[in-house]
């Protein structure tokens, strides 16, 4: 048996109910309830729903029930958008690629445009760096 949170009232109710309390939880909910009138209420109510439910006549579900659940399920992750976000997905790449194809584009007719006929020059404030021989074999 599982031992519940003994400082919580609901759980030591709840694992009462379950019939899940060992000698030590017992104790402690017969203390809760001799010290708090509303805990013997709520256990009280609880224990009369419980005594309800079980005089409920049990149902059959019909062959098809898990079937059904599923398929609505899976309807409601549609509408609510999961797959919308994997179909969008490639589209979302074609337009970056296609952005990037222009910028590209762009920068060469600049380039080419920009008085130089598309030559690079050489920025004359920067110094050359000599590169050091290399030993001869």
């Amino acid at each position: 048996m599982a031992k519940p949170e003994t400082d919580n009232a609901e759980a030591l109710m709840s694992a009462y109910l379950d019939e899940e309390l060992d000698a030590d939880g017992k104790s402690k909910l017969a203390a809760m309830l001799a010290d708090s009138p509303e805990t013997q209420k709520e256990l009280s109510g609880l224990q009369s729903m419980l005594r309800l439910v079980k005089a409920l006549p049990e149902e059959q579900a019909p062959p098809d029930f898990y079937e059904k659940v599923a398929k609505k399920i899976r309807r409601r992750r549609w509408l609510r958008g999961d797959y919308l976000v994997a179909l969008s997905l490639p589209f979302q790449i074609i337009n970056v690629m296609v952005i990037l194809a222009v910028a590209v584009v762009y920068m060469m007719l600049h380039l080419q445009s920009d008085g130089t006929g598309g030559k690079l020059e050489r920025d004359p404030t920067v110094q050359q760096v000599k590169q050091p021989e290399s030993p001869a074999p």
